[in-house]
């Protein structure tokens, strides 16, 4: 499946500078067709009108709906807004990629957190950032290198990732686990807009998702 034929939708800041904004910026250079819902008046997510928003229309023939763990903490209607896309997703057989990533006040990881583990079974791909994973590991009281496998176990989703090393990714899923090089200047968005990219096409399998994990980490 060409780039061009791969569908990402993402609920963010309307400045464009969060987690799902640059994920979708970045699958766009890949050549994907990318929509980021946001507050309409520019404003902020904490004052935006959830009911106003389409998701049924925006998550049409969509293959994935990219949000942050973060964005459940602007404010009550944005995480209602939150909330509905997942279930509007499920409706529209659109695939949840869950960003766990530090929120601006770092205090607040475990209320995000809580947010998402109410919500993990409407997940598909679980992206934990490099500065979030230890505090997690604390969070869950499970050692740091057997994070993502507990998560995938726990939770039972289909692809858990994060950078566990420098220049190296890992991948839990449900025929056990991968690990890929990445090439320096590939950052974690990047990475994670790539594979999201790649793996609607990779074939199925823990060979596919391999594929996806290596070629995503490779550099231009």
């Amino acid at each position: 499946m060409p780039h061009s034929n791969v569908r990402l939708v993402g609920f963010g800041k309307p400045e464009g500078d969060d987690a799902p904004s640059v994920v979708l910026s970045q699958a766009a250079i890949k050549g994907a067709s990318t929509k980021l819902v946001t507050d309409s008046s520019r404003s902020n997510l904490g004052q935006i009108d959830q009911g106003s928003i389409d998701w049924r229309e925006y998550l049409e023939g969509t293959h994935w709906l990219v949000i942050s763990t973060s964005t459940s903490l602007a404010g009550n209607s944005a995480r209602s807004a939150w909330g509905a896309s997942m279930a509007f997703a499920e409706l529209e057989g659109s695939k949840t990629v869950m960003i766990v990533d530090l929120p601006e006040d770092p205090e607040r990881l475990a209320e995000a957190w809580g947010n998402t583990i109410e919500r993990i079974r409407q997940v598909h791909v679980l992206f934990i950032t490099q500065d979030a994973l230890s505090k997690i590991s604390q969070l869950e009281g499970v050692d740091e290198h057997n994070l993502l496998q507990e998560i995938r176990q726990r939770g039972l989703v289909p692809h858990v990732c994060g950078f566990t090393e420098s220049n190296m990714v890992q991948v839990e899923h449900s025929l056990g686990s991968s690990k890929a090089n990445t090439h320096p200047s590939i950052s974690e968005t990047t990475w994670l807009a790539r594979f999201l990219c790649e793996l609607p096409s990779s074939g199925p399998g823990s060979d596919g998702i391999k594929s996806a994990a290596v070629s995503a980490g490779i550099a231009d």
